[in-house]
């Protein structure tokens, strides 16, 4: 019984880690790679290939790593793995907090700093 509720609880975190954007509360998650960032709106690229637009606003939080420092516009670089929190304005997504990751291997930053 016990190995059957273990295989279960398995499949659903299995089901629902597949999906890129979902709803939690009031809150609607996307989760994929920085495509583009043009003027206040990230185009998010999702797992499944859709491009997912989402407005920043002056109230967006971005922040990145494991310690969530503080970050700007200006780090969300093409090919960096996010996860927004965003709410529905109308039909655009608005960004709450914008969580930056690692991007894909071979497109971190470089440390340039001596």
């Amino acid at each position: 019984m016990r190995s059957g509720v273990g295989a279960l609880l398995s499949c659903l975190l299995f089901s629902f880690s597949a999906l890129s954007t979902f709803a939690h509360g009031n809150e609607i998650h996307v989760i994929g790679e920085v495509a583009s960032v043009e003027g206040n709106v990230l185009t998010v690229k999702s797992r499944e290939g859709k491009s997912v637009p989402v407005e920043l606003t002056d109230r967006s939080q971005i922040s990145k790593g494991k310690t969530k420092e503080r970050a700007t516009v200006a780090d969300l670089l093409p090919g960096e793995r996010v996860v927004i929190h965003a709410r529905k304005a109308g039909d655009k997504l608005q960004a709450n907090t914008v969580q930056i990751g690692k991007g894909k291997a071979g497109t971190e930053k470089a440390n340039t700093q001596p």
